[in-house]
Protein backbone atom coordinates (compact mmCIF):
# COMPACT_ATOMS: atom_id res chain seq x y z
CA UNK A 1 0.00 0.00 0.00
CA UNK A 2 1.46 3.37 -1.04
CA UNK A 3 1.45 6.52 1.01
CA UNK A 4 -0.45 9.43 -0.48
CA UNK A 5 1.57 12.51 -1.24
CA UNK A 6 1.66 15.33 1.30
CA UNK A 7 -0.07 18.58 0.53
CA UNK A 8 2.05 21.70 -0.06
CA UNK A 9 3.36 23.56 2.98
CA UNK A 10 1.04 26.49 2.34
CA UNK A 11 -1.98 24.20 2.71
CA UNK A 12 -0.58 22.72 5.93
CA UNK A 13 -0.02 26.20 7.33
CA UNK A 14 -3.54 27.24 6.40
CA UNK A 15 -4.95 24.11 8.03
CA UNK A 16 -3.23 24.62 11.40
CA UNK A 17 -3.92 28.34 11.39
CA UNK A 18 -7.60 27.93 10.62
CA UNK A 19 -8.39 25.30 13.25
CA UNK A 20 -8.70 26.94 16.62
CA UNK A 21 -9.13 25.02 19.88
CA UNK A 22 -12.66 24.34 21.02
CA UNK A 23 -14.27 23.62 17.65
CA UNK A 24 -17.46 21.57 17.71
CA UNK A 25 -17.03 17.81 17.75
CA UNK A 26 -13.52 17.78 19.16
CA UNK A 27 -12.89 15.32 21.99
CA UNK A 28 -9.86 16.81 23.79
CA UNK A 29 -10.66 19.47 26.36
CA UNK A 30 -7.81 21.93 26.69
CA UNK A 31 -6.95 24.11 29.66
CA UNK A 32 -6.73 27.88 29.17
CA UNK A 33 -2.95 27.98 28.90
CA UNK A 34 -2.98 25.06 26.44
CA UNK A 35 -5.49 26.93 24.28
CA UNK A 36 -3.24 30.00 24.49
CA UNK A 37 -0.26 27.93 23.31
CA UNK A 38 -2.17 26.61 20.29
CA UNK A 39 -3.47 30.09 19.45
CA UNK A 40 0.08 31.49 19.65
CA UNK A 41 1.30 28.71 17.32
CA UNK A 42 -1.46 29.56 14.83
CA UNK A 43 -0.45 33.22 14.90
CA UNK A 44 3.21 32.34 14.36
CA UNK A 45 2.28 30.26 11.32
CA UNK A 46 0.24 33.15 9.90
CA UNK A 47 3.35 35.28 10.24
CA UNK A 48 5.26 32.83 8.05
CA UNK A 49 7.09 30.84 10.70
CA UNK A 50 7.48 27.11 10.02
CA UNK A 51 9.45 25.68 12.94
CA UNK A 52 7.85 26.62 16.26
CA UNK A 53 8.95 25.60 19.76
CA UNK A 54 6.33 25.35 22.51
CA UNK A 55 7.81 25.49 26.01
CA UNK A 56 5.65 24.22 28.88
CA UNK A 57 6.66 22.85 32.30
CA UNK A 58 6.84 19.13 33.00
CA UNK A 59 3.30 18.01 33.76
CA UNK A 60 1.69 20.90 31.85
CA UNK A 61 0.33 18.56 29.17
CA UNK A 62 2.61 19.02 26.16
CA UNK A 63 1.49 15.66 24.76
CA UNK A 64 -2.12 16.80 25.11
CA UNK A 65 -1.33 19.90 23.03
CA UNK A 66 0.41 17.71 20.46
CA UNK A 67 -2.53 15.28 20.44
CA UNK A 68 -4.91 18.16 19.77
CA UNK A 69 -2.90 19.40 16.79
CA UNK A 70 -2.48 15.91 15.37
CA UNK A 71 -6.17 15.11 15.76
CA UNK A 72 -7.10 18.29 13.88
CA UNK A 73 -4.61 17.39 11.16
CA UNK A 74 -6.17 13.95 10.84
CA UNK A 75 -9.69 15.41 10.60
CA UNK A 76 -8.55 17.46 7.59
CA UNK A 77 -7.04 14.44 5.87
CA UNK A 78 -3.46 15.58 6.48
CA UNK A 79 -0.57 13.42 7.59
CA UNK A 80 1.27 13.88 10.89
CA UNK A 81 4.24 12.42 12.74
CA UNK A 82 4.76 12.42 16.50
CA UNK A 83 8.50 11.93 17.05
CA UNK A 84 9.82 10.79 20.46
CA UNK A 85 13.47 10.89 21.44
CA UNK A 86 13.65 7.32 22.75
CA UNK A 87 12.01 4.03 21.89
CA UNK A 88 10.80 3.51 25.47
CA UNK A 89 8.39 6.46 25.11
CA UNK A 90 6.57 5.08 22.08
CA UNK A 91 4.13 2.96 24.09
CA UNK A 92 3.43 5.80 26.52
CA UNK A 93 2.57 8.16 23.64
CA UNK A 94 0.51 5.46 21.93
CA UNK A 95 -1.53 5.00 25.12
CA UNK A 96 -2.25 8.75 25.18
CA UNK A 97 -3.46 8.68 21.58
CA UNK A 98 -5.68 5.67 22.38
CA UNK A 99 -7.15 7.58 25.31
CA UNK A 100 -8.16 10.39 22.97
CA UNK A 101 -9.37 8.07 20.22
CA UNK A 102 -6.65 8.98 17.72
CA UNK A 103 -6.10 6.08 15.33
CA UNK A 104 -2.41 5.73 14.59
CA UNK A 105 0.40 3.53 13.41
CA UNK A 106 3.83 2.92 14.96
CA UNK A 107 6.94 2.81 12.83
CA UNK A 108 9.14 0.32 14.63
CA UNK A 109 10.56 -3.04 13.60
CA UNK A 110 8.03 -5.89 13.96
CA UNK A 111 5.60 -3.72 15.92
CA UNK A 112 2.04 -5.08 15.85
CA UNK A 113 0.82 -1.55 15.17
CA UNK A 114 2.84 -1.06 11.98
CA UNK A 115 0.25 0.49 9.68
CA UNK A 116 1.98 3.01 7.38
CA UNK A 117 -1.23 3.85 5.51
CA UNK A 118 -2.71 5.66 8.52
CA UNK A 119 -2.35 9.47 8.50
CA UNK A 120 -0.90 9.56 12.05
CA UNK A 121 2.37 7.84 12.87
CA UNK A 122 4.43 7.60 16.06
CA UNK A 123 8.13 6.90 15.68
CA UNK A 124 11.41 7.38 17.49
CA UNK A 125 14.47 9.32 16.41
CA UNK A 126 16.44 6.07 16.52
CA UNK A 127 14.06 4.48 14.01
CA UNK A 128 13.89 7.33 11.48
CA UNK A 129 17.69 7.61 11.63
CA UNK A 130 17.83 4.16 10.02
CA UNK A 131 14.81 4.53 7.74
CA UNK A 132 13.22 6.96 5.32
CA UNK A 133 11.12 9.61 7.05
CA UNK A 134 7.40 9.05 6.50
CA UNK A 135 5.63 11.79 4.52
CA UNK A 136 3.89 14.39 6.66
CA UNK A 137 2.39 17.86 6.67
CA UNK A 138 2.89 18.29 10.41
CA UNK A 139 5.79 17.04 12.54
CA UNK A 140 5.56 17.11 16.34
CA UNK A 141 8.99 16.73 17.99
CA UNK A 142 8.75 15.65 21.64
CA UNK A 143 11.61 16.60 24.01
CA UNK A 144 12.76 19.02 21.31
CA UNK A 145 15.69 20.25 23.39
CA UNK A 146 17.39 16.95 22.51
CA UNK A 147 18.76 17.99 19.12
CA UNK A 148 20.13 15.26 16.85
CA UNK A 149 21.47 15.41 13.32
CA UNK A 150 18.55 13.23 12.24
CA UNK A 151 16.00 15.86 13.29
CA UNK A 152 17.98 18.97 12.38
CA UNK A 153 18.56 17.77 8.81
CA UNK A 154 14.87 16.98 8.36
CA UNK A 155 13.41 20.23 9.66
CA UNK A 156 16.10 22.71 8.56
CA UNK A 157 14.70 23.06 4.98
CA UNK A 158 11.41 24.25 6.56
CA UNK A 159 9.36 22.49 3.90
CA UNK A 160 6.66 21.50 6.40
CA UNK A 161 5.22 22.68 9.72
CA UNK A 162 7.30 21.49 12.68
CA UNK A 163 6.26 22.07 16.29
CA UNK A 164 8.74 21.17 19.00
CA UNK A 165 7.63 20.44 22.56
CA UNK A 166 9.94 20.86 25.56
CA UNK A 167 10.07 21.80 29.23
CA UNK A 168 13.73 22.90 29.09
CA UNK A 169 14.61 24.96 25.97
CA UNK A 170 18.21 25.65 27.02
CA UNK A 171 20.10 23.75 24.28
CA UNK A 172 22.71 25.84 22.52
CA UNK A 173 21.79 26.78 18.97
CA UNK A 174 18.05 26.04 19.25
CA UNK A 175 17.35 29.40 17.58
CA UNK A 176 19.04 28.09 14.44
CA UNK A 177 16.41 25.33 14.16
CA UNK A 178 13.27 27.02 15.46
CA UNK A 179 11.87 30.36 14.29
CA UNK A 180 10.30 31.29 17.64
CA UNK A 181 9.50 30.06 21.14
CA UNK A 182 6.04 30.09 22.73
CA UNK A 183 5.96 30.19 26.54
CA UNK A 184 2.46 30.94 27.84
CA UNK A 185 2.84 29.72 31.43
CA UNK A 186 5.45 28.83 34.03
CA UNK A 187 5.98 26.26 36.75
CA UNK A 188 5.16 28.71 39.54
CA UNK A 189 1.93 29.79 37.82
CA UNK A 190 0.80 26.19 37.40
CA UNK A 191 1.59 25.44 41.06
CA UNK A 192 -0.40 28.50 42.13
CA UNK A 193 -3.33 27.45 39.91
CA UNK A 194 -3.31 23.88 41.26
CA UNK A 195 -2.18 22.20 38.03
CA UNK A 196 1.22 21.20 39.47
CA UNK A 197 2.16 20.12 42.99
CA UNK A 198 4.10 22.38 45.37
CA UNK A 199 7.38 20.96 46.62
CA UNK A 200 9.64 20.77 49.68
CA UNK A 201 13.38 20.36 49.20
CA UNK A 202 15.63 18.78 51.82
CA UNK A 203 19.37 19.31 51.36
CA UNK A 204 20.79 15.99 52.58
CA UNK A 205 24.26 14.49 52.83
CA UNK A 206 26.00 14.76 49.46
CA UNK A 207 29.30 13.50 48.03
CA UNK A 208 32.33 15.80 48.07
CA UNK A 209 33.02 16.58 44.39
CA UNK A 210 36.18 18.62 45.01
CA UNK A 211 38.96 17.62 42.63
CA UNK A 212 36.83 15.43 40.34
CA UNK A 213 37.95 15.71 36.73
CA UNK A 214 35.60 17.50 34.34
CA UNK A 215 34.79 15.86 30.99
CA UNK A 216 32.66 17.76 28.44
CA UNK A 217 31.35 20.06 31.15
CA UNK A 218 30.28 17.33 33.61
CA UNK A 219 32.16 15.45 36.30
CA UNK A 220 33.90 12.29 35.16
CA UNK A 221 31.49 9.40 35.67
CA UNK A 222 33.72 6.76 37.24
CA UNK A 223 35.03 9.04 40.00
CA UNK A 224 31.56 10.53 40.54
CA UNK A 225 30.21 7.01 41.04
CA UNK A 226 32.88 6.24 43.67
CA UNK A 227 32.00 9.32 45.65
CA UNK A 228 28.25 8.88 45.29
CA UNK A 229 28.51 5.31 46.59
CA UNK A 230 29.89 6.69 49.87
CA UNK A 231 26.52 8.28 50.76
CA UNK A 232 24.17 5.47 49.63
CA UNK A 233 23.40 4.60 53.26
CA UNK A 234 22.39 8.21 53.88
CA UNK A 235 20.05 8.11 50.87
CA UNK A 236 18.12 5.23 52.41
CA UNK A 237 18.18 6.74 55.91
CA UNK A 238 16.89 10.13 54.74
CA UNK A 239 14.06 8.51 52.79
CA UNK A 240 13.01 6.64 55.92
CA UNK A 241 13.22 9.91 57.90
CA UNK A 242 11.60 12.34 55.45
CA UNK A 243 10.05 10.27 52.64
CA UNK A 244 6.79 9.41 54.43
CA UNK A 245 6.80 6.02 52.67
CA UNK A 246 5.79 7.75 49.43
CA UNK A 247 6.23 6.29 45.96
CA UNK A 248 9.53 7.72 44.75
CA UNK A 249 11.89 7.94 41.80
CA UNK A 250 15.63 8.07 42.40
CA UNK A 251 18.46 9.18 40.09
CA UNK A 252 21.87 7.49 40.06
CA UNK A 253 25.25 8.01 38.43
CA UNK A 254 25.45 4.69 36.55
CA UNK A 255 24.09 1.15 36.67
CA UNK A 256 26.50 0.07 39.42
CA UNK A 257 25.20 2.92 41.56
CA UNK A 258 21.62 1.93 40.66
CA UNK A 259 22.22 -1.64 41.78
CA UNK A 260 23.82 -0.61 45.09
CA UNK A 261 20.98 1.78 45.86
CA UNK A 262 18.48 -0.98 45.15
CA UNK A 263 20.39 -3.43 47.34
CA UNK A 264 20.39 -1.12 50.33
CA UNK A 265 16.74 -0.08 49.91
CA UNK A 266 15.75 -3.77 49.75
CA UNK A 267 17.85 -4.48 52.84
CA UNK A 268 15.83 -1.80 54.64
CA UNK A 269 12.59 -3.50 53.61
CA UNK A 270 11.71 -0.99 50.87
CA UNK A 271 10.82 -2.63 47.57
CA UNK A 272 12.58 -0.93 44.64
CA UNK A 273 12.98 -1.72 40.96
CA UNK A 274 15.64 -0.65 38.47
CA UNK A 275 14.97 1.06 35.16
CA UNK A 276 18.13 1.12 33.04
CA UNK A 277 19.39 0.04 29.62
CA UNK A 278 20.63 -3.19 31.22
CA UNK A 279 17.06 -4.31 32.00
CA UNK A 280 15.35 -6.31 29.26
CA UNK A 281 12.59 -4.51 27.35
CA UNK A 282 9.92 -6.90 28.60
CA UNK A 283 11.14 -6.51 32.20
CA UNK A 284 11.04 -2.73 31.94
CA UNK A 285 7.53 -2.79 30.49
CA UNK A 286 6.40 -5.07 33.30
CA UNK A 287 8.07 -2.85 35.92
CA UNK A 288 6.46 0.32 34.58
CA UNK A 289 3.02 -1.29 34.39
CA UNK A 290 3.25 -2.29 38.06
CA UNK A 291 4.83 1.01 39.14
CA UNK A 292 1.98 3.02 37.58
CA UNK A 293 -0.61 1.34 39.81
CA UNK A 294 -1.77 3.38 42.79
CA UNK A 295 -1.46 0.30 44.99
CA UNK A 296 1.84 -0.75 43.41
CA UNK A 297 4.09 -3.14 45.31
CA UNK A 298 7.03 -1.08 44.01
CA UNK A 299 7.82 1.85 46.29
CA UNK A 300 10.73 3.20 44.30
CA UNK A 301 12.13 3.27 40.78
CA UNK A 302 15.89 3.82 40.43
CA UNK A 303 17.29 5.04 37.11
CA UNK A 304 20.18 6.87 35.47
CA UNK A 305 18.63 8.76 32.56
CA UNK A 306 16.07 6.32 31.12
CA UNK A 307 13.23 7.84 33.18
CA UNK A 308 14.62 11.33 33.66
CA UNK A 309 12.43 12.92 31.00
CA UNK A 310 9.15 12.16 29.28
CA UNK A 311 8.35 9.54 31.92
CA UNK A 312 4.84 10.25 33.17
CA UNK A 313 3.60 8.73 36.43
CA UNK A 314 1.11 10.94 38.27
CA UNK A 315 1.45 9.64 41.83
CA UNK A 316 5.20 10.01 42.40
CA UNK A 317 5.33 11.69 45.80
CA UNK A 318 9.10 11.94 46.33
CA UNK A 319 12.10 12.63 44.12
CA UNK A 320 15.52 11.48 45.33
CA UNK A 321 18.49 13.10 43.61
CA UNK A 322 21.65 11.03 44.02
CA UNK A 323 23.37 11.97 40.74
CA UNK A 324 25.54 15.11 41.03
CA UNK A 325 25.37 17.37 37.98
CA UNK A 326 27.83 20.16 37.36
CA UNK A 327 26.32 22.12 34.47
CA UNK A 328 23.21 20.35 33.17
CA UNK A 329 20.38 22.59 34.37
CA UNK A 330 18.04 20.95 31.84
CA UNK A 331 18.71 17.45 33.21
CA UNK A 332 18.17 18.73 36.76
CA UNK A 333 14.83 20.39 35.95
CA UNK A 334 13.65 17.40 33.91
CA UNK A 335 14.24 15.00 36.80
CA UNK A 336 12.89 17.47 39.36
CA UNK A 337 9.67 17.59 37.33
CA UNK A 338 9.02 13.85 37.67
CA UNK A 339 7.35 14.57 41.01
CA UNK A 340 5.40 17.75 40.19
CA UNK A 341 2.32 16.12 38.68
CA UNK A 342 -0.70 16.45 40.94
CA UNK A 343 -2.02 13.37 42.70
CA UNK A 344 -4.89 12.66 45.06
CA UNK A 345 -2.44 10.69 47.21
CA UNK A 346 -0.12 13.55 48.18
CA UNK A 347 -0.50 17.29 48.75
CA UNK A 348 3.03 18.07 47.61
CA UNK A 349 6.29 16.59 46.34
CA UNK A 350 9.22 15.88 48.67
CA UNK A 351 12.66 16.33 47.09
CA UNK A 352 15.58 14.66 48.91
CA UNK A 353 18.74 16.09 47.40
CA UNK A 354 21.86 13.97 47.89
CA UNK A 355 23.57 15.52 44.86
CA UNK A 356 23.88 19.21 45.74
CA UNK A 357 22.05 20.00 42.50
CA UNK A 358 19.24 22.02 44.12
CA UNK A 359 21.73 24.40 45.75
CA UNK A 360 23.98 24.43 42.69
CA UNK A 361 21.19 25.37 40.28
CA UNK A 362 19.00 27.26 42.76
CA UNK A 363 19.13 30.75 41.23
CA UNK A 364 18.69 29.57 37.62
CA UNK A 365 15.93 27.13 38.54
CA UNK A 366 13.96 29.68 40.55
CA UNK A 367 14.32 32.25 37.79
CA UNK A 368 13.06 29.78 35.17
CA UNK A 369 10.22 28.53 37.38
CA UNK A 370 9.05 32.12 37.85
CA UNK A 371 9.65 33.67 34.42
CA UNK A 372 10.06 30.86 31.89
CA UNK A 373 12.03 31.69 28.76
CA UNK A 374 11.48 34.44 26.19
CA UNK A 375 14.10 33.59 23.58
CA UNK A 376 16.19 30.67 22.35
CA UNK A 377 19.96 30.35 22.30
CA UNK A 378 21.45 31.37 18.95
CA UNK A 379 24.79 29.73 19.59
CA UNK A 380 26.57 33.02 20.36
CA UNK A 381 28.18 33.11 23.81
CA UNK A 382 26.66 35.78 26.04
CA UNK A 383 27.53 37.03 29.54
CA UNK A 384 25.61 35.20 32.24
CA UNK A 385 22.54 37.16 33.34
CA UNK A 386 21.88 37.79 37.01
CA UNK A 387 18.65 36.31 38.40
CA UNK A 388 15.68 38.68 38.02
CA UNK A 389 14.85 38.35 41.73
CA UNK A 390 17.98 39.07 43.77
CA UNK A 391 16.39 38.07 47.06
CA UNK A 392 15.89 34.54 45.73
CA UNK A 393 19.40 34.22 44.28
CA UNK A 394 20.63 32.02 47.13
CA UNK A 395 18.84 29.28 49.00
CA UNK A 396 18.65 28.99 52.78
CA UNK A 397 19.13 25.61 54.43
CA UNK A 398 17.25 25.24 57.68
CA UNK A 399 19.68 24.21 60.47
CA UNK A 400 16.87 22.35 62.21
CA UNK A 401 15.30 20.14 59.49
CA UNK A 402 17.52 20.62 56.42
CA UNK A 403 14.73 22.17 54.33
CA UNK A 404 16.07 24.22 51.39
CA UNK A 405 14.00 27.28 50.57
CA UNK A 406 14.07 30.88 49.41
CA UNK A 407 14.96 33.54 52.00
CA UNK A 408 12.26 34.20 54.59
CA UNK A 409 12.15 34.91 58.36
CA UNK A 410 11.37 31.30 59.27
CA UNK A 411 11.57 27.79 57.82
CA UNK A 412 8.30 27.00 56.00
CA UNK A 413 8.70 23.30 56.82
CA UNK A 414 9.40 23.22 60.57
CA UNK A 415 8.89 26.85 61.66
CA UNK A 416 12.49 27.45 62.81
CA UNK A 417 12.95 31.22 63.28
CA UNK A 418 16.15 32.65 61.81
CA UNK A 419 18.20 35.25 63.70
CA UNK A 420 17.27 38.79 62.69
CA UNK A 421 19.92 40.80 60.90
CA UNK A 422 21.10 43.74 62.92
CA UNK A 423 24.14 45.97 62.51
CA UNK A 424 26.44 47.29 65.23
CA UNK A 425 27.04 50.61 63.49
CA UNK A 426 24.69 52.47 65.87
CA UNK A 427 27.04 51.70 68.80
CA UNK A 428 29.63 54.49 69.33
CA UNK A 429 33.10 53.60 68.10
CA UNK A 430 34.43 50.50 66.35
CA UNK A 431 34.26 46.99 67.82
CA UNK A 432 37.97 47.19 68.57
CA UNK A 433 37.48 50.41 70.52
CA UNK A 434 34.52 48.98 72.42
CA UNK A 435 36.46 45.89 73.44
CA UNK A 436 39.43 48.01 74.44
CA UNK A 437 37.19 50.17 76.60
CA UNK A 438 36.28 47.19 78.76
CA UNK A 439 33.80 47.95 81.53
CA UNK A 440 33.10 51.40 80.13
CA UNK A 441 31.15 49.90 77.23
CA UNK A 442 30.11 46.65 78.90
CA UNK A 443 26.36 47.35 78.76
CA UNK A 444 26.52 48.19 75.07
CA UNK A 445 28.59 45.07 74.37
CA UNK A 446 26.04 42.97 76.27
CA UNK A 447 23.26 44.54 74.26
CA UNK A 448 24.84 44.36 70.78
CA UNK A 449 27.71 41.86 70.77
CA UNK A 450 26.19 39.05 72.84
CA UNK A 451 23.17 38.42 70.49
CA UNK A 452 25.59 38.29 67.56
CA UNK A 453 27.79 35.73 69.31
CA UNK A 454 24.65 33.66 69.94
CA UNK A 455 23.69 33.95 66.27
CA UNK A 456 27.18 32.83 65.19
CA UNK A 457 27.16 29.78 67.44
CA UNK A 458 23.62 28.71 66.47
CA UNK A 459 24.79 28.45 62.87
CA UNK A 460 26.90 25.49 63.96
CA UNK A 461 25.30 23.76 66.95
CA UNK A 462 22.23 23.69 69.17
CA UNK A 463 21.33 23.08 72.82
CA UNK A 464 23.66 23.05 75.80
CA UNK A 465 26.79 22.80 73.64
CA UNK A 466 25.81 26.05 71.86
CA UNK A 467 25.24 27.83 75.18
CA UNK A 468 28.62 26.81 76.55
CA UNK A 469 30.47 27.85 73.42
CA UNK A 470 28.68 31.21 73.22
CA UNK A 471 29.67 32.03 76.81
CA UNK A 472 33.26 30.97 76.14
CA UNK A 473 33.55 33.06 72.98
CA UNK A 474 32.06 36.13 74.64
CA UNK A 475 34.35 35.89 77.66
CA UNK A 476 37.33 35.36 75.39
CA UNK A 477 36.52 38.56 73.51
CA UNK A 478 35.44 40.83 76.38
CA UNK A 479 37.04 39.30 79.45
CA UNK A 480 33.73 38.71 81.23
CA UNK A 481 30.40 36.93 80.91
CA UNK A 482 27.35 38.93 79.75
CA UNK A 483 25.60 40.50 82.71
CA UNK A 484 22.00 39.41 83.16
CA UNK A 485 21.93 37.85 79.67
CA UNK A 486 21.01 34.18 79.58
CA UNK A 487 21.40 32.26 76.34
CA UNK A 488 17.87 30.79 76.42
CA UNK A 489 16.18 34.21 76.56
CA UNK A 490 18.44 36.07 74.14
CA UNK A 491 17.09 36.81 70.64
CA UNK A 492 20.04 35.89 68.38
CA UNK A 493 20.96 38.04 65.37
CA UNK A 494 23.26 37.48 62.40
CA UNK A 495 26.78 38.71 63.21
CA UNK A 496 28.17 41.59 61.17
CA UNK A 497 31.28 40.87 59.06
CA UNK A 498 33.36 42.74 61.69
CA UNK A 499 32.09 40.58 64.54
CA UNK A 500 32.34 37.37 62.50
CA UNK A 501 35.95 38.13 61.55
CA UNK A 502 36.84 38.95 65.17
CA UNK A 503 35.39 35.64 66.40
CA UNK A 504 37.34 33.73 63.74
CA UNK A 505 40.53 35.59 64.67
CA UNK A 506 40.02 34.60 68.30
CA UNK A 507 39.51 30.97 67.26
CA UNK A 508 42.72 30.97 65.23
CA UNK A 509 44.64 32.59 68.09
CA UNK A 510 43.31 30.04 70.57
CA UNK A 511 44.06 27.14 68.21
CA UNK A 512 47.67 28.20 67.68
CA UNK A 513 48.12 28.68 71.40
CA UNK A 514 46.90 25.12 72.01
CA UNK A 515 49.29 23.75 69.39
CA UNK A 516 52.26 25.32 71.08
CA UNK A 517 51.26 24.13 74.55
CA UNK A 518 50.07 20.60 73.68
CA UNK A 519 51.81 17.46 72.36
CA UNK A 520 51.03 16.56 68.70
CA UNK A 521 48.47 13.91 69.70
CA UNK A 522 46.15 16.42 71.36
CA UNK A 523 46.68 19.53 69.24
CA UNK A 524 43.29 19.40 67.53
CA UNK A 525 41.16 22.27 68.84
CA UNK A 526 38.00 21.07 70.59
CA UNK A 527 34.63 22.24 69.26
CA UNK A 528 33.89 24.15 72.48
CA UNK A 529 37.24 25.97 72.37
CA UNK A 530 38.13 28.10 75.37
CA UNK A 531 35.20 26.85 77.42
CA UNK A 532 35.56 28.20 80.97
CA UNK A 533 34.96 25.87 83.86
CA UNK A 534 32.36 28.23 85.27
CA UNK A 535 30.23 27.65 82.17
CA UNK A 536 30.39 23.84 82.37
Amino acid sequence: MTLFEPTPVAEAAAFVADNAPGRDGFLIELRDYQIAAVEAARQAIREGKRNILICAPTGAGKTVIGSYLINESMRKGRRSIFLVDRISLIEQTSATFDRYGIEHGIIQASHWRFRPSLPVQICSQQTVARRRWPDANLILVDEAHTVTETVSKRITPRDTITIGLTATPFTKGLAKLYDCVINVTTTNKLIAEGFLAPYRIFACVEPDMAGVKVVAGEWEQKETQKRALQVVGDVVAEYIKHGENRKFICSAVDTAHVEELQRQFLAAGINCATYTFKDRDEDRAETVAEYRKKDSTIRGLITVTAASKGFDVADIGAVIMARPLRKSLAEHIQFFGRGLRISDLYEDCIVLDHSGNCSRFWADMQDFFEHGVSELDDGVKKPKEKPKDKEDAEAIKCPSCGHLHKPMPHCPNCGHVYPKKRAIEHVPGTLKELLAGGGKWQSQLDRDLWPQVCGYVLERRQGEAAKKQALAIYRGMTGSFPKGKWFDTTVPVDPTPEVRNRIRAEQIRFSKGREKASPPSVRQMPENWGEPRAAQ
